[in-house]
């Protein structure tokens, strides 16, 4: 029996390396946003004795499946072309298979009478052109805007920068290392602004409708508009699966990988976790 192994949306045996790579895995890394889905389906599936997951940011299970040190990375982003290109120059094809859906929420404290935000709003906070709440189109609000993101291993804020259009922001935003940080300042700070997947949600809080532009009407968070990719910060949550012939065949991730693509087994975990099915 192969025991040890952590999962971070990657599966594979502690026990057990690529054979282009010697060193043996001790730990899993993967996104923080799909953290409560990976860690159910795992105890659901009776495997939490060989399994743990330890989350850490999407970009944390990319290096590692790259570098051999993951078989199955959950990231809430694509693979970036560079880590496909240099997997597949160790022979190692990335398969991507898609859990569920999500949106980036916008959240702010629920004392924001705010209508929405667009998405050139949301730039403009984010790289610090706007400041002030009574800058906002359609603001009611005066004070300083205290804007908090996640931290740069997020592939929630690859994505945020990737559908906003922020290259760099800006040095007035304050990192939070995990969603619970986004959730609980925004539901206790009322010149608060974060971005965070839809797990954010909690008493005090509530997450904006947002438009692509300020023509445009705002759209809400919500399954209809996340499914339809009408709400304009919907994504995709994914495990990439590494396969190949220098790929091992550990039995525990076989397994594991077979609960979490079937999905009458991870269809209720998803929801549970309010994220949303693929259909």
């Amino acid at each position: 029996m192969i025991k040890n192994l952590l999962i971070s949306g990657v599966i594979l045996s502690s026990a057990v390396t690529f054979s282009a790579f010697a060193e043996t895995i001790t730990h899993f890394k993967g996104s923080d946003t799909m953290a409560g889905i990976l860690t159910d389906a795992i105890i659901a599936s009776g495997l939490n004795t060989e399994i743990t997951y330890e989350g850490g940011g999407s970009g944390l299970a990319e290096t590692a499946i790259v570098n051999g040190e993951q078989g199955i990375a959950p990231m809430s982003r694509a693979l970036k072309p560079e880590a496909i290109a240099a997997l597949k120059a160790k022979g190692v094809t990335p398969v991507a298979h898609v859990l569920a859906l999500d949106g980036i929420g916008i959240f702010v404290h629920e004392s924001n009478t705010i209508a929405g935000i667009d998405l050139a709003t949301l730039k403009a906070i984010y790289t610090c052109k706007m400041t002030k709440w009574e800058q906002l189109p359609g603001s009611t609000k005066s004070g300083p805007i205290v804007a908090v993101r996640r931290n740069d291993a997020s592939g929630t804020t690859d994505t945020f920068k990737n559908l906003v259009g922020v290259k760099e922001f800006g040095a007035c935003i304050a990192v939070m290392a995990e969603t619970t940080d986004i959730s609980t300042k925004t539901a206790t700070d009322e010149n608060a602004i974060g971005y965070s997947g839809a797990t954010a949600k909690k008493d005090g809080n509530i997450a904006l409708s947002v438009s692509v532009d300020v023509n445009s009407k705002y759209v809400p968070l919500n399954v209809n508009t996340v499914r339809s990719f009408e709400y304009p910060l919907a994504r995709k949550l994914f495990i990439f699966e590494a396969t190949g012939s220098k790929v091992p065949n550990a039995s525990e991730a076989k397994l594991l990988n077979s609960y979490l693509l079937d999905r009458s087994f991870l269809d209720p975990i998803v929801q549970d976790h309010e994220f949303y099915t693929i259909d």
